[in-house]
């Protein structure tokens, strides 16, 4: 029996193509809450970068928020649990990207920056995608939940994957690499909201469209893909639902009786 639900953000929950939250969606959110469901969101995304996204986000009584691909699990302004990247790790990921003009993308509780290299073509995806765009500042030794990293070439992969001990690497394509603490992924944050809401994993539907879904989908009493996901995302879900621009989480929900 599912008695909470956990929604990725960008391609699931909201869609760039309006950049905004279809009505459906909305609708279908305060349904689920006033049916007793607990409804949080699981985004990589960091804490900044919901900053500019309508008001419908900040205003909707989310029971528990995800951050940084699970990094950072939050309810509302308290933090319940934390997993920043390794020291070591981090350290030897700047010098290899700055050594090798790599951009790289870090944030913080409650900012996001590039630390160097910050080329106009990444800055412009960034705006594309969260309609704001990380500061430029070199790292100074805060704490950082989550880095991304815009390789050169496909080998540089391998080399990353090799001097890095203790994080864990998702390659959203071979040239943008998401990087947390090692183990760290969106379902680890759901398995510390399940130990705190006495709940178990069967008992959670997850809905997901990216490479960083993957896992979250799988270990999920449900998992469920987007229309619109990456092959990997639909392979680890249990069922594929319509895309985030045909209403495909409402039409869902409505099938499965959850509203």
């Amino acid at each position: 029996m599912i008695k909470a639900m956990f929604f990725d953000v960008d391609g699931t929950l909201y869609t760039h193509r309006i950049h905004d939250f279809p009505k459906s969606t909305k609708d279908t959110l305060y349904k689920l809450k006033e049916n007793g469901y607990k409804v949080g969101i699981a985004t990589s995304r960091c804490r900044y970068e919901v900053s500019s996204l309508p008001k419908f986000f900040r205003e909707f009584p989310f029971d528990a928020q995800i951050f940084d691909g699970g990094a950072l699990v939050m309810n509302q302004d308290e933090i319940l649990e934390e997993s920043p990247m390794n020291q070591d790790d981090l350290l030897k990921l700047i010098q290899y990207t700055k050594e090798n003009n790599i951009p790289l993308r870090y944030s913080t509780f409650d900012d996001d920056y590039i630390a160097h290299c910050a080329t106009p073509n990444v800055l412009d995806q960034f705006f594309k995608l969260y309609l704001n765009m990380p500061n430029v500042k070199p790292y100074e030794n805060e704490k950082v939940y989550n880095v991304i990293v815009y390789t050169n070439k496909v080998e540089q992969l391998d080399e990353i994957k090799d001097l890095l001990n203790d994080s864990s690497i998702i390659a959203h394509t071979p040239y943008a690499l998401e990087i947390t603490a090692k183990g760290i992924e969106k379902s680890k944050g759901i398995e510390h909201l399940c130990n705190k809401w006495n709940m178990s994993l069967n008992e959670i539907a997850c809905f997901g469209d990216g490479a960083n879904d993957a896992q979250m989908l799988k270990n999920a009493g449900l998992g469920v893909a987007m229309g619109n996901a990456f092959e990997t995302a639909k392979a680890s879900a249990d069922m594929v639902c319509g895309t985030v621009d045909e209403d495909g989480i409402y039409h869902f929900c409505k099938e499965q009786k959850f509203i």
